[in-house]
């Protein structure tokens, strides 16, 4: 087998360990299970092209631990990737035991196919484990392509095994290991799917780690909904949908600031974020604009049943007992309804009109719920609405 080729895979290894490693830096948690996997890997196909430095025994045991040791790793990261349990006691414990049964294979009985078997079946058993646990969980494309090619690392091993250590024994002597068609098998196939594995973790990692930055970028960190960014984004992802929109403002807010502080205030603003985000029906979403201005778009939604919501949601809120943060009163707010109209040419044109509904609600005294129209109508009333008339 040619040197050079043997090189190969230690040196993709290593570069691999570390981009995971530089990846983990941005907070995600499999990147740093997937490098140091890749790096002791790197370390196991590194110990043939130095095994004449010390006893061949010894060399092929620390090669065997090394491997053990990635496959903890790559296991522990397709844990972390699907938020399944580490159940590292149950892995370190189970890897504990088939080492020893390695350090027997190969210094006691002296049978280097015992000693391949294991230690390979033993690598296969912890990543088979951590793929059947996260099959129920994939959520996107990155994850169907990782655990499909956390199979083909399985089938490889599984095969290679059964045609070179059982049909066609060709696992080489204790001295020539690394010219064996074992030896070859084994990296040919470990060095496309090396590159398969690591980039299918890569990806995914990355994936995450992006759409991780992109979700703290597109929402307000005081509430946790929306900001304007993220709006117009699901604005885009909902083209063609049509519903309502209502616009809704705290009333008196800066009153609130100034009389309360403004650490109370954050909590009223949170209190209120989160009864939005409990009542919003499915494909609804809402975002905080900026202060105490919030902008809902609910899907499907004529408007009679939109200014419903808003009454139910202005109700509740009037509702809340304010006492906990010393103040014995009500803290109402205002909302303005858009329905769908045909010569929209964009859902700002709704936000707008809505807009001026909320207005009109400010004007005639707040804690009210306006409509669109000329002039907007109080909708703030209980109003029996008839199903028959689709309304």
């Amino acid at each position: 087998m040619d040197s050079n080729f043997a090189f190969l895979l230690p040196v993709m290894m290593l570069i691999f360990g570390c981009t995971f490693l530089i990846v983990g830096r941005f907070g995600s948690r499999e990147a740093k299970l997937w490098g140091p996997g890749y790096l002791f890997a790197a370390a196991a196909f590194s110990v043939p092209l130095i095994d004449s430095l010390m006893p061949e025994r010894v060399a092929s045991v620390i090669a065997d631990a090394l491997f053990l040791t990635a496959f903890i790793f790559y296991s522990g990261a397709i844990l972390a990737r699907f938020r399944r349990p580490s159940y590292l006691r149950l892995r370190l414990a189970f890897s504990a035991v088939t080492y020893l049964g390695m350090l027997y294979a190969a210094l006691v009985a002296v049978s280097i196919p015992a000693e391949f078997l294991l230690n390979d079946l033993s690598c296969v058993a912890l990543l088979t484990f951590a793929v059947v646990l996260s099959l129920p969980h994939m959520r996107h494309t990155a994850d169907k392509v990782l655990i499909g090619v956390s199979g083909l690392v399985i089938a490889d091993t599984v095969i290679r095994n059964i045609v070179f250590v059982f049909i066609v024994p060709s696992y080489g002597g204790n001295n020539d290991f690394i010219s064996s068609e074992y030896a070859f098998a084994m990296q040919a196939s470990a060095s496309v799917l090396v590159l398969m594995f690591a980039l299918a973790g890569l990806a995914a990692t990355t994936l995450d780690t992006v759409m991780a930055h992109r979700d703290v970028a597109e929402r307000d960190p005081l509430t946790g909904m929306f900001n304007r960014r993220g709006f117009d984004r699901k604005v885009e992802e909902a083209k063609g949908i049509e519903g309502s929109v209502v616009i809704c403002d705290i009333d008196n807010f800066k009153w609130v600031n100034d009389t309360l502080g403004h650490g109370p205030g954050d909590e009223v603003l949170r209190a209120f974020a989160d009864m939005l985000q409990v009542r919003l029906p499915d494909g609804g979403f809402a975002a905080r604009f900026g202060g105490e201005e919030f902008v809902i778009f609910l899907p499907a939604t004529p408007l009679v049943a939109a200014a419903d919501f808003a009454n139910r949601v202005r109700l509740a809120f009037a509702g809340i007992d304010r006492k906990a943060m010393g103040f014995d009163g009500r803290i109402t707010a205002s909302f303005g309804v858009a329905g769908v109209n045909a010569a929209d040419h964009s859902l700002y044109e709704q936000i707008a009109r809505a807009d001026k509904a909320l207005y009109a609600a400010k004007e005639s005294g707040r804690n009210r719920v306006m409509v669109e129209g000329e002039p907007p109508r109080d909708m703030s009333g209980p109003r029996v609405v008839s199903i028959s008339k689709g309304c």
